[in-house]
Parts: structure tokens; sequence; C-alpha cells
């Protein structure tokens, strides 16, 4: 009896501690992807096939302030600073809400300009069209901002609160995953090999909160599983019904002009 319960005492804290730093160990990791996507080409511009245009860098400059945003709230939570975490809480409203015109005004200037407005060299007609490339902007943005409005409806609940807000910034990892595979010499990854990798990555990201559900709870969460599989599902609808369809790139065009 003595042994058991003290195998409940320290098990419990324990699990709590890693739960709470896993979500500070994701931000930071979506950090360094964020970083590892887009900085090659900031530091050598010449790799760009246009200069980075300033609503492009705009668009950049906000998103990536919502993640340090991110950080900073997990560091506060990891901390149990959960007062000020819930005052912080207004920040992440207004960054949303210039993200959300930024992201849709970014993808529509891409259509019409050709391909993507940072430049990077991988985006362009040899590697996918302009209204291909968009298409995963947009259903990525679309992604982002249900989860995120979600996960702040339920900030009174903090299981549902973070899972949301975790598969949040997961659907903003598609574009700097595909930034950084573009930078990757065409004689390591052929097109079908970086669509690939693509797809490893990001089912890597989803399953990531599933594995730390099982070991840190003993059991996977239905809103962890639910969300990881919706996200496949819908990520495998886009590229492979709506990408090619005629419907969506005359949506492209009109979004265009």
């Amino acid at each position: 009896m003595a042994s058991t319960a003290q195998k409940t005492h320290f098990t419990k804290p324990v699990s709590h501690y890693a739960g709470r730093w896993f979500f500070v160990g994701m931000a930071l990791v979506f950090i360094a992807t964020s970083i590892a996507g887009f900085l090659p080409a900031i530091i050598n511009p010449a790799t760009r096939r246009a200069p980075l245009t300033p609503l492009a860098a705009a668009h950049g400059i906000v998103f990536f302030l919502w993640l340090l945003l991110y950080l900073a709230q997990s560091l506060l939570i990891a901390n149990r600073r959960v007062a000020l975490h819930r005052r912080l809480g207004l920040t992440s409203v207004v960054l949303l809400a210039l993200m959300i015109p930024l992201g849709f005004v970014t993808t529509s200037a891409m259509v019409r300009r050709g391909f993507d407005l940072s430049g990077d060299q991988h985006v362009g007609p040899e590697a996918v069209d302009a209204p291909t490339a968009s298409l995963g902007n947009l259903s990525g943005l679309v992604g982002f901002i249900i989860l995120a409005v979600a996960a702040i409806a339920y900030r009174r609940r903090p299981h549902v609160h973070t899972r949301l807000m975790l598969f949040a910034n997961i659907s903003l990892m598609t574009a700097p995953i595909t930034h950084l595979l573009g930078h990757m010499p065409s004689t390591w990854l052929s097109p079908v090999a970086s669509f690939v990798a693509f797809e490893i990555l990001c089912i890597l990201f989803l399953l990531t909160p599933v594995a730390v559900d099982y070991l840190i709870e003993r059991r996977i969460r239905f809103l962890t599983a639910a969300t990881a599989i919706g996200f496949l599902a819908f990520q495998a609808l886009v590229i492979f019904v709506i990408s090619p369809s005629t419907a969506w790139h005359r949506f492209a065009e009109w979004m265009s002009q």
C-alpha cells in the first residue's frame, strides 16, 4: 500500500509538469521551423525571384509575432501565471484581427503576381502554379481561423483551449515547411520526394499531440484524435479534390482581379 501511494504521489506531479512544458517546447519548434523556412531568403536575397513585397513582410511579421505570443502564453501557463496569461489574451484577439485580413489579401496578391510574394525561388512555374500554391495558403488560413477562434471561445476550459490553440499553430506550419523544403538543393529532393517529405513532416506535427496525450495522461483525448484526423482529411481533400478542380482555378482567377 505504501509503495503504491508513493508511486501515485510522484507520478501525477511529474506528468502534470511535463504536460505544462510540452506546449512551451512546441512553441519553440514552431518558431524554429518558421525561422528555418524564411530566414535563408532574408539572409541571401539573391535566391529570390523578386524582391520581398511590403505586404508579404507585414504578413510575416504579424504571423511571427503570433508565434512569439504563443510562446509567451505557454511560458506563463508553465510557470502558473494564469492571471497574467488571461490579461495577455486580449493581445491574441488583436493579432488575430490583423492576421485574418492580411492572410486573405496576401493570398490574393500572390495569385495576381504569379508566385509567392516572398519571392523564394522554389515557388514558380516549374514548381507549382500560383492558384494551386495559394490554395495551400488559403486552406491553412481557414483552418487556423476556425481553430484559433474556437480556442478563444473555450478559454475557460483549459484542456480544450490548449489543444485547439496548439492545432491552430500547427496549421500555420504548412507555409514554413514548404519554404524549408524549397531551400533544399534539387539534387537532394525531387518534386515527388519534396511532396512526400512535406506530408511526413505535417503528419509528425499532428501525431505529436496524440503521442503526448498518451504518454502523459495514459489516454488519447477525443478532441486531440478528432482534430488530427480532421486535419489530415481536410488536407487530403484540398490536395486531391479541390486543388486540381476547374472550379478552384476559376475562383482563384476571380480572387486575383
